[in-house]
């Protein structure tokens, strides 16, 4: 029988020591997560191993030794590290070994308890991955996949979500690094030093109270806007057609998500929020470079200078027609405003294009895939390290980022939809009889 280990590359060159991790009995496989070095006292890593156990949830055990012979073979260490497993008696019981210059690995799984004339050692196969990518990332069901059907592969989707969420859960594992005077000594990810950051650190500290106090401010926001004064007419008249209130009140209920004191219970939630907040600073963004660009050199007053001229001469061309003949008159007339009206409802809606682009568009996880793309990942591939007889074989798992479609699809945001939904036919219609083309938005009951 072949047993898989999923053992991290950071560990590679690691001092022989334990092996710590999961051991999932479903899968046949084992999570290496740490590799615990001499010297040290077995009652210190039993309870080492508890307090960590207490804290991720996961069931951490040591799984076997690891033996990396970087100098001449030493036949007490061999004889030593197999001692081991009667003190942790862990069934299976892993054995890897790394010879000198890392070209020849070597790996079994001993199992004591088992039946007469069954064998007790069996062959193990390798599977190295990227302990920080695994940790960081997240794995997307195959559900959500489009080229996804149903029954395929449960057992490998489970075996990677196991392996996943073993790593994920296990943080508590890796706040220790080799500076630490603690008694267990670990070699995993961060034991060169816990990656850490003062901005990040700083910015942790004051991110509690700052939301607090924007969730109060947006709580007396909310009963402002819900005072009685704002219901009498003919307030909700003007607010039902201009579409910035609608828009004012979408932001309004992004910010109150955003700053919510209550953590979020999933990434998939996490994720909507850094969305949410990507798509309100850039709102915010665009208003402003949009105001300071009006402003500047006074380009509201030659906006305004240079539409002058252009109603004088239409007031006089219109006068003029309209004392010769009375058709062209009125042809003109409706020619005009028509078509200056389909310019105000083609940049209104282009506008609305963009308010919805910039309302729906998941541009923190866009920028992810683009810059991280192993943080959204759709699945892993293997890679074939090494396959020859009598050795174990060894594979890299890498990871799969998941497609731009489907993150767009996964993390898209709703959007306000407070833009008129006409279509052509009724566009055509309306401009064959005359009718008024509404840029604003319509009553709901009314339907075109």
């Amino acid at each position: 029988m072949m047993l898989k280990a999923f053992f991290p590359t950071c560990c590679a060159s690691a001092d022989s020591g334990l092996l710590v991790g999961r051991w999932v009995p479903e899968q046949s496989s084992a999570v290496v997560l740490a590799v615990v070095h001499f010297p040290f006292i077995p009652i210190q890593v039993k309870e080492f191993l508890a307090q960590v156990q207490q804290a991720s949830r996961v069931g951490v055990t040591v799984l076997g030794t690891w033996c990396h012979r970087q100098q001449e073979p030493e036949e007490g260490l061999g004889r030593f590290l197999e001692g081991l497993g009667a003190i942790f008696s862990h069934e299976p019981w892993l054995q890897l070994c790394r010879e000198r210059g890392g070209a020849i690995w070597s790996g079994k799984v001993v199992q004591r308890l088992m039946p007469p004339g069954v064998p007790g050692e069996h062959q193990v196969m390798l599977v190295f991955y990227d302990q920080r990518q695994v940790l960081l990332s997240q794995l997307h069901p195959s559900a959500t996949l489009p080229d996804h059907q149903a029954g395929d592969a449960p057992a490998s989707a489970g075996g990677l979500a196991a392996v996943f969420d073993t790593v994920a859960r296990s943080e508590a594992l890796f706040r220790s690094d080799r500076f630490d005077e603690g008694p267990v000594r670990l070699s995993h990810w961060q034991s060169e030093g816990v990656e850490a950051s003062i901005l990040v650190e700083l910015a942790k500290q004051a991110a509690g109270p700052t939301c607090l106090l924007l969730s109060f401010l947006l709580s007396i926001l909310s009963a402002i806007g819900a005072c009685r004064l704002f219901r009498l007419w003919p307030l909700p008249f003007i607010c039902s057609k201009l579409s910035t209130c609608e828009q004012v009140r979408h932001r309004l209920g992004h910010l109150s998500l955003v700053f919510s004191t209550q953590k979020a219970e999933n990434p998939a939630q996490l994720m909507r929020k850094a969305n949410m907040f990507v798509s309100v600073l850039l709102d915010v963004g665009l208003g402003l470079a949009l105001l300071t660009w009006l402003h500047g050199e006074d380009r509201t007053g030659q906006l305004a200078d240079a539409l002058v001229p252009v109603a004088d001469l239409f007031i006089g061309t219109l006068l003029f027609t309209m004392l010769v003949f009375l058709l062209p008159t009125t042809a003109l007339y409706y020619l005009v405003f028509t078509l200056l009206r389909l310019l105000v409802v083609t940049v209104q809606g282009i506008l609305h294009l963009l308010v919805d682009l910039v309302n729906s568009l998941p541009l923190y996880s866009v920028g992810l895939r683009l810059c991280r793309p192993y943080r959204l990942a759709a699945g892993v591939k293997f890679r074939v390290l090494e396959h020859e007889a009598g050795k174990p074989l060894r594979l890299l798992m890498q990871i799969n980022p998941l497609p731009y479609s489907q993150v767009v699809h996964t993390y898209r945001l709703p959007s306000c939809n407070c833009h008129p939904r006409l279509s052509w036919s009724s566009l055509c219609r309306k401009l064959f009889f005359g009718e008024l083309i509404y840029p604003w938005k319509q009553k709901e009951s009314k339907q075109d």
